[in-house]
């Protein structure tokens, strides 16, 4: 098996991370890789697509099931692609002082990550960075305020009372 993790502190508390994880109409926002969507009220029947180039358009089904959705904890979703390669992505929420810590991780099996080939590990790499800075500025962009612009006086205000 081979596992890739990447772990950030959020300034976002786990309910404003999980309304974007568990949204999963709109991951297409912040998820160059996967397209979710959900067949029925059941938050485990799900119809998945993922590329693993954001550049190409098509996209794949797969086979995939949610493993647990549990709001504002984790969200884990057991995909295979086909027999050779197969992964469970785990999104792992824990509230911090400041926000949240957030754990991205894939765990990956079958044929292709038993032999450990360089291609599989790059592509696993470049995709939870890219993922993972992708909804880093997809959280900020939602969630900050915007700052207002100095208010400077009308330049005709003169001042005093007539």
């Amino acid at each position: 098996m081979m596992e890739f993790e990447r772990e950030h502190d959020l300034p976002f508390s786990p309910a404003q991370i999980w309304a974007v994880l568990g949204d999963f109409e709109n991951h297409r926002i912040w998820n160059p890789y996967v397209r979710i969507e959900k067949l029925t009220e059941d938050p485990i029947a799900i119809r998945y697509s993922m590329r693993m180039d954001p550049h190409k358009p098509k996209f794949l089904e797969v086979s995939a099931t949610v493993l647990s959705a549990r709001p504002g904890e984790e969200l884990i979703i057991d995909v295979k692609p086909s027999f050779i390669l197969q992964f469970e992505e785990f999104y792992i929420l824990t509230p911090t002082a400041s926000g949240t810590k957030f754990v991205h991780r894939y765990n990956c099996r079958g044929p292709l990550a038993w032999l450990r080939l360089p291609v599989i590990k790059t592509s696993f790499q470049r995709m939870i960075a890219s993922i993972d800075g992708t909804l880093l500025s997809y959280l900020k962009s939602k969630y900050s305020k915007p700052q207002s612009p100095p208010r400077w006086p009308n330049s005709k205000f003169k001042g005093g009372r007539r």
